[in-house]
């Protein structure tokens, strides 16, 4: 895993950035959330990816570092303090199975494992000891996705990808295609409800009175 981050990002670092870039990751030695601006790309971007019982977490001077979104899975809150005006939050987390659970305040195991092997049953299955403690790790997160939604200048984005799994790494290239598909989308509705003005450009008010073309100019605190 580490030598495969590698071959993409090589030795850069994170500071050498065209554009401005960090990631965040859950520091599990400190208790706290880390943000990362600086140093090797491929070991912070790799600690970000660190799963609890996937991958052992990243030693980074004497820390261990997991991933960051045990903590804050849509970091709008730390993007905002940076200043920025605007923020495209994409919200791409898999969701939990929320179905009402009704096996009463004891559960059998024999009762469990029936009930999962039986098509018939009108009874959902109960959460799995390894789901409960994946549900357990982002509850913080839950949270700060709420928090995300109604900040002011956060245009949040939740493309339609609830059909596939945290782990479908294999179906990239269809998540890819669904992205980019709702994105344009997206985009175009913002237009059309002249909601772009400037966010990701400035228009020219004499060409757009004269019926002409807008012209683009990018501006710095967008995002």
């Amino acid at each position: 895993f580490n030598r495969g981050i590698f071959k993409t990002f090589g030795n850069s670092q994170i500071e050498d950035f065209w554009l401005e870039f960090y990631c965040n990751t859950t520091n599990i030695s400190k208790s706290r959330s880390e943000i990362h601006t600086s140093g090797y790309v491929w070991r912070y971007v790799r600690a970000s990816m660190s799963l609890a019982g996937l991958l052992p977490p990243l030693c980074d001077e004497g820390s261990m570092l997991l991933d960051g979104g045990y903590i804050d899975n849509l970091t709008v809150a730390h993007m905002k303090s940076l200043g920025a005006d605007t923020i495209f939050a994409i919200d791409v987390s898999s969701l939990d199975d929320d179905t009402p659970q009704q096996f009463g305040d004891s559960l059998s195991g024999f009762w469990a494992a029936l009930n999962r092997w039986n098509p018939f049953s009108a009874y959902p299955n109960p959460p799995t000891l390894s789901e409960i403690q994946a549900r357990l790790a982002y509850v913080s997160s839950v949270d700060a996705l709420e928090r995300a939604k109604t900040t002011p200048g956060c245009l949040y984005m939740r493309p339609p990808i609830d059909a596939y799994g945290t782990l479908d790494f294999a179906k990239f290239d269809e998540i890819y295609q669904v992205g980019y598909a709702y994105g344009k989308e997206f985009m175009a509705k913002l237009r059309d409800q002249g909601e772009l003005r400037g966010v990701v450009g400035a228009w020219d008010e004499t060409d757009e009175a004269r019926g002409l073309r807008r012209t683009m100019a990018p501006r710095r605190a967008s995002i």
